[in-house]
């Protein structure tokens, strides 16, 4: 993984933002960062890789 800090973030964010709408269920931001390790974590144990891909019509 290119930048583990910054795909936790993501990750986290997207957890936060997914809890908003669920009033009867609420998840911390500190539990939805450590989710995101995990989740991370499981991803990269799978072998699975997570990287940044320039899109091909990006500048060099």
């Amino acid at each position: 993984m290119d930048d583990l800090h910054q795909v936790n973030t993501i990750i986290a964010t997207t957890i936060c933002e997914f809890f908003k709408g669920h009033p009867d269920v609420q998840i911390g931001t500190e539990e939805a960062k450590l989710l995101a390790k995990q989740i991370a974590q499981a991803l990269d144990e799978a072998g699975l890789q997570i990287a940044i891909v320039k899109p091909a019509n990006a500048p060099h």
